[in-house]
């Protein structure tokens, strides 16, 4: 039921509901019910509501009625103000309006009145105008009366005033009067013009037809006209410079061509002088130089008194050059000499020019600098001639002594000893001379002079392949006399001879086939127990008429440098220039090579005829220089103009010797590709029984045979006897070649081919008679294996085609087959011939057994350990390096072949190969490099460097320090330090940590430097004194923050890295000791002060300086030291004392440590490293020796991939990569040495060429070190940081 809710307060909740939107707040009140007898109720409660409202509207309007009324009487106020100033403003635009008018009747006013001004400034000035003209008129009347009475100047002069006025009429220089006027000066100054023209014709007249030329001062025409009076009038028309220039043209066409220039007829015409004419009558009879100089002076002189200066001063600015260049090209040019004799005319000529020249000074003519010029200039004239004429002379004696061929004889002495063939044999002289003869004439083992460039392989001497070669061809080999033996002969130098080992020469490309029977053993015995003899080596070959001709140019040549410094002609004008003349010879030997192509041509060896012209050249001109050395040890001439000094022939006759070369290897190269191409006639051979291609296999095997033969009959009247042979060698060797590996290639042979197989190894073994030979007794002998390399392997290969299994199998084993096949050749040659059988593997495997060398353990051991990519392996038996098949190794080691060996394999070391040099502004004394496997960067922990962020440290003797990244990119250089005027030239630098960087010097303060990434900085921290003299090295323990140090004063002192763990530094060694550095500070104090500190101990034992010093790597509480003392020491650092000294017998440079071996390597001044056991318990003081170098070893680190590998820095500008298992073979025990090691791999300077030296000059290496993220870093003299790394791997181990 609803609640009960009384009227008044429904009423109330509606009212409220109306007034204020409010929904009622009681619940009962909200949900009564209205009934239809409450409304009436209800809406009497809202009309009395409304009545109230009402009520109270009224009262508020009557309490506010007097306020509205003062509101309506304000803005009944403030309507009229607005309507007045309405008013006031239109009176201000009316008072407005009407100003303008006035204004406008003002400008109008005094437009009247500017216009009036402007007509009377019009008129005055029309006035003005008109008396102008009226005085124009009467200048152009007075100048016209002047010109009828011949008075032309002051015709002009008036002429000249009327045209100035006519300028000035300004505006009314248009008008018509004016026009007339200026037609009318026109017409005068045209008829002034033509008379004065005429004049001047009358004055100098040119006669073409006479050829003749009259200049006269004064003519009659009606009144005397002077010249003088028609050049002024000239002057003031500004017409003189081409009527001038018209006389110059004149001149040179009547008078001075026809004296100067020289016609084909080689006829020059004269001229004769009579009063004012000039004329050309007759011929010169007299046809010298100073002839020509005295008609031209007699020309000036005519030509100085006819015309007065204001003509002939202008004139001869034009005639003068024209003069001077006919009389340079026609008459001084051919006389300049081209021999001594014409060089005191060519002086007296070279006087009579000056002389000329100073004649024409003195008329004050102009033009004659050009003669003084060529006077000043002709020793380089002269020089010039000469070279020009050199040249022209080859250019043009080329053609036909290239068509004069003659026989010359080559010849050589040498000293050979009692065992070379020549004497051990004498029916082989005649062979080994002609190899030898070949040797010089073709370095090619293949015939080829010029020795090709090689083509970039992949590295595969870690494989071992080289090893693998026979020893007794490995010893064929010798090293070329003209490359020299510089290991021998910086041994001499060093006078340690004989600690020299026997070095195995490398087999080369270019094999010598005269060195096949040599031994490259260098003789160890005294010189006195070898029987030497000298012997005499002649050869004869073809050559042209060209390499004499131009020797003897070059004779002549030189003999007049002599002839021209002699006391007669010493201070002669050419005699400074003479030294130019030794150019001569490389110019016409350049030209020469540049026409050489064209020149032999049409012969058809015109390529072996270059070859032999070049060898005859070059033989000459080192004859020539040798002769031309002896001479001047006697010559009187100055030091500077002898030929031994000033004639620079050694890269010319390099060149020319190259330039055959070149001719020789293009020939050869085209007889090789016509072989081939005759053999490829065959394709292949693999159906050479088979019709039609049987008859293609016989043709390409004759045409080919006859092809050589008929390249015999070319070349043999043209080539030498031993270069002829060593040429068709290399055209068989070709051939053969060809057919060998087109048979190799043949998977399956039957009989019936290989009979013709066999047949055609017979047809082409005919070739041999080509190389019959006679010796001095008259008896043939057959050089073919001389002279084609592959001849033995192309007769085996015809015995294989014929053989049984059997006698395949012994050829093998019982012949020398192996020396010229390799196993697998053989084998691949069984499986062709042979079916599969029992009898064929076993000859395969008894073929394979005898040849397990290196590679192919190599290969043996990929296979078992499957590995996708090869990878090369060093093998070792009983801790030697396999570097022979294992049947030879066991023979060499006296092994039997029953005994179980113990070989162990290990990758190969990668050649380390060249990545990049970083450029610096002085030499690199030291490097280091922070990577995550480096001591540093092990030291610094997980925060250290990161992968790809490695950066390398280097010490420089600019005393900078300076960090790169692997890009070579300096990131950050060093302050150099304030020292107070010492050296600060730094030797040793080390990262400590990722942070800090230690270094040392010449100025003997270790300093300690921060290192900030960020901001590129490296700035002093500490530094630390102890030392009295330079530093030489540094070594640093982060885990404990100390640095041992080693100076030349012979003491070690060990610091801290950290201040306040260090003692105070000694005062007596502090900059500020002495009164002297005292000023320095003050005029040079430092912005900061870094914290100075001393020792915490020193080290001292050694009695000369101390170069090394390293921390013991497995106990940092033992430190070892090097000296030039000899000795080794081993300090306990803890209580400061030597607990072990080791004495070598040389001056210790260097050191590291091998830890896991138990060794020290030592770098010494003699050369070698010496390998010592620093344990109390040892009983030899050097395990090993470690020989290469040719210098000091100033440097060394250990491999960080091997415990067995280190590198070592020498001044002899190499490193060198040692393994302590590659021992020397045959080397034996050496006095104290133990062993003798040889290094793997030699790390030469980049751009050094494979030419090191002893001394190392300007490529000594001063630092290494081994990283293994980096690689092989080292730094040296040539001021370079240079990277080598090897192939596939991050670091090179």
């Amino acid at each position: 039921m609803p609640p009960q809710v009384s009227d008044q307060d429904l009423g109330d909740a509606i009212l409220r509901s109306v007034e204020n939107g409010a929904f009622p707040q009681s619940e009962d009140v909200a949900s009564a019910l209205v009934t239809s007898t409450v409304v009436p109720k209800l809406l009497a409660a809202v009309d009395k509501a409304r009545e109230d409202t009402k009520n109270e509207i009224r009262k508020l309007s009557r309490e506010t009625a007097p306020d509205v009324d003062g509101w309506i009487a304000q803005a009944r106020k403030l309507q009229g103000d607005i309507k007045r100033s309405q008013e006031t403003a239109h009176e201000i635009v009316q008072q407005a309006e009407s100003g303008k008018n006035n204004a406008a009747r003002v400008q109008d006013a005094a437009a009247k009145v500017s216009f009036l001004y402007s007509e009377i400034t019009y008129n005055e000035s029309l006035v003005q105008v008109v008396e102008q003209v009226r005085d124009i008129s009467a200048l152009l009347e007075a100048a016209q009366e002047a010109a009828v009475h011949g008075h032309v100047i002051h015709a002009l002069n008036r002429l000249e005033d009327g045209h100035g006025a006519l300028k000035r009429l300004g505006p009314f220089g248009n008008t018509r009067v004016v026009g007339v006027l200026r037609s009318k000066a026109d017409q005068l100054r045209a008829a002034i013009v033509e008379t004065t023209t005429e004049s001047w014709n009358a004055l100098i007249l040119a006669d073409t037809a006479e050829r003749r030329l009259s200049l006269k001062e004064e003519i009659q025409n009606g009144e005397s006209i002077h010249i003088k009076t028609v050049v002024e009038a000239l002057t003031k028309l500004n017409l003189l410079d081409g009527f001038i220039s018209r006389l110059s043209r004149d001149l040179d066409t009547l008078i001075l061509s026809s004296r100067l220039v020289i016609g084909a007829d080689r006829l020059v015409s004269s001229f004769e002088i009579d009063r004012d004419d000039i004329q050309v009558k007759g011929h010169v009879s007299d046809m010298s130089v100073q002839a020509a100089l005295q008609d031209i002076q007699g020309f000036a002189e005519y030509l100085s008194t006819r015309l007065p200066p204001s003509i002939a001063i202008p004139l001869s600015d034009k005639w003068v050059p024209i003069m001077a260049k006919q009389l340079i090209d026609n008459w001084l040019l051919p006389a300049v000499p081209l021999s001594p004799n014409g060089v005191s005319d060519f002086e007296e000529t070279l006087s009579l020019v000056l002389g000329l020249a100073l004649f024409f000074d003195e008329l004050e003519w102009t033009g004659q600098d050009r003669l003084r010029d060529w006077v000043d200039k002709s020793p380089e004239i002269w020089l010039a001639r000469r070279k020009a004429t050199a040249i022209a002379r080859v250019r043009a004696f080329c053609p036909r002594r290239v068509r004069e061929k003659k026989t010359v004889e080559r010849v050589e002495t040498q000293m050979v000893s009692k065992g070379d063939a020549v004497l051990g044999a004498q029916e082989e002289q005649d062979e080994d001379w002609g190899a030898e003869w070949g040797d010089e004439a073709e370095p090619g083992k293949d015939g080829a002079a010029p020795q090709a460039d090689e083509v970039e392989e992949e590295d595969m001497s870690a494989w071992g392949i080289d090893d693998d070669e026979p020893a007794e061809e490995i010893q064929q080999e010798s090293k070329p006399p003209e490359q020299g033996d510089n290991s021998e002969e910086d041994t001499e130098a060093w006078g340690w001879g004989e600690e020299d080992e026997t070095q195995p020469v490398p087999l080369e490309p270019s094999s010598k086939p005269s060195e096949q029977k040599k031994s490259n053993v260098k003789a160890t015995v005294p010189q006195k127990l070898a029987l030497e003899k000298e012997l005499t080596l002649r050869e004869t070959y073809t050559v042209t008429a060209i390499p004499d001709s131009i020797v003897e140019i070059i004779m002549q040549t030189i003999s007049d440098v002599g002839i021209l410094n002699k006391p007669d002609l010493i201070n002669s004008i050419v005699a400074p220039a003479s030294v130019g003349l030794y150019a001569i010879p490389s110019l016409l030997l350049a030209m020469y090579r540049a026409t050489a192509a064209t020149h032999y041509s049409k012969d058809v060896a015109g390529n072996m005829l270059i070859y032999n012209d070049c060898s005859r050249l070059s033989d000459r001109l080192r004859s020539l220089v040798h002769q031309l050395t002896e001479n001047d040890k006697t010559s009187s001439i100055p030091q500077h103009l002898r030929p031994s000094v000033s004639l620079k022939l050694d890269n010319d006759i390099k060149t020319i010797e190259a330039f055959g070369k070149r001719a020789y290897g293009r020939e050869m190269e085209s007889q090789r590709t016509i072989v081939r191409d005759l053999l490829d006639g065959a394709q292949g051979f693999q159906t050479c029984t088979a019709a039609p291609f049987a008859a293609e296999c016989d043709n390409a095997i004759a045409m080919t045979i006859d092809r050589i033969t008929e390249v015999k009959r070319q070349w043999q009247t043209i080539l030498s006897h031993s270069a002829l042979l060593q040429s068709l060698g290399s055209l068989v060797s070709t051939a053969l070649t060809k057919f060998i590996t087109d048979v190799e290639d043949i998977t399956d042979i039957a009989e019936d081919e290989s009979r013709k197989l066999h047949g055609y190894v017979v047809s082409l073994s005919s070739l041999s008679s080509l190389f019959q030979t006679e010796d001095a007794a008259g008896t043939s002998r057959d050089m073919t294996n001389v002279y084609t390399p592959n001849w033995f392997k192309f007769q085996y290969l015809g015995e294989i085609l014929d053989s049984s299994l059997a006698d395949i199998q012994f050829l093998w084993t019982g012949s020398e087959l192996k020396l010229e096949m390799e196993a697998e050749e053989v084998v691949d040659l069984i499986k062709a011939l042979f079916a599969e059988s029992d009898y064929r593997r076993k000859a395969i495997g008894a073929i394979r057994r005898a040849t397990l060398r290196r590679y192919a353990l190599s290969s043996l051991v990929n296979s078992l350990l499957h590995t996708k990519k090869p990878i090369p392996f060093e093998f070792l038996i009983n801790g030697q390096f396999l570097r022979t098949s294992i049947d030879e190794f066991l023979t060499q080691n006296g092994i039997s072949a029953e005994s179980t060996l113990n070989v162990e394999y290990t990758r190969a070391l990668i050649p380390p190969l060249h990545v990049a040099s970083f450029e610096h502004d002085d030499w690199v004394s030291a490097v280091d490099v922070l990577s995550q496997t480096s001591p540093a960067g092990v030291w610094s922990g997980e925060h250290g460097i990161q992968s790809g962020q490695e950066q390398i440290l280097t010490a420089s003797y600019d005393g900078l320090l300076r960090v790169w990244n692997l890009s070579g990119d300096a990131i950050a250089i060093s302050t150099p330090p304030y020292n107070s005027g010492r050296i600060t030239s730094l030797k040793t630098a080390k990262w400590l940590s990722n942070k800090k960087i230690v270094a040392a010097g010449l100025d003997n303060v270790v300093r300690v430097y921060k290192y900030d990434e960020d901001t590129r900085a490296i700035t002093q921290s500490l530094e630390l004194y102890n030392h009295r003299w330079g530093v030489e090295d540094v070594a640093v323990h982060g885990p404990t923050n100390r640095i041992l140090s080693a100076s030349t004063d012979a003491t070690i002192s060990l610091f801290s890295a950290t201040a306040k763990d260090s003692p105070a530094a000694p005062s007596t060694l502090l900059p500020t000791s002495t009164t002297a550095s005292n000023k320095r500070q003050k005029l040079s104090k430092p912005e900061k002060s870094v914290p100075t500190r001393g020792a915490l101990t020193t080290l001292s034992g050694h009695t000369a300086p101390a170069s090394n010093v390293i921390f013991k790597p497995e106990d940092a509480t033992v430190a070892y030291s090097a000296s030039h003392d000899h000795t080794l020491r081993t300090w306990d650092l803890p209580t400061s004392t030597c607990v072990d000294t080791r004495t070598t017998s040389h001056s210790l440079l260097s050191l590291t440590a091998l830890p896991k071996l138990n060794l020290l390597a030592t770098g010494t001044s003699a050369r070698h490293i010496t390998l010592i056991d620093p344990r109390a318990s040892a009983t030899q003081i050097a395990v090993m020796t470690l020989r290469g170098h040719l210098n000091a070893v100033v440097s060394l680190d250990t491999n960080p991939n091997s415990e067995y590998g280190l590198v070592s820095a020498s001044h002899d500008g190499t490193c060198r990569i040692w393994d302590v298992r590659s021992v020397k073979p045959n080397a034996g025990a050496m006095v104290d040495g133990g062993q003798v090691g040889e290094s793997v791999y030699v790390v030469e300077r980049e751009g050094m060429g494979g030419k090191s030296k002893a001394s190392g000059d300007g490529v000594k290496v001063f630092g290494v070190r081994w990283d293994a993220d980096v690689g092989i870093v080292s730094t040296g003299e040539d001021k370079r940081v240079q990277i080598n790394r090897g192939v596939g791997e991050r670091g090179g181990g």
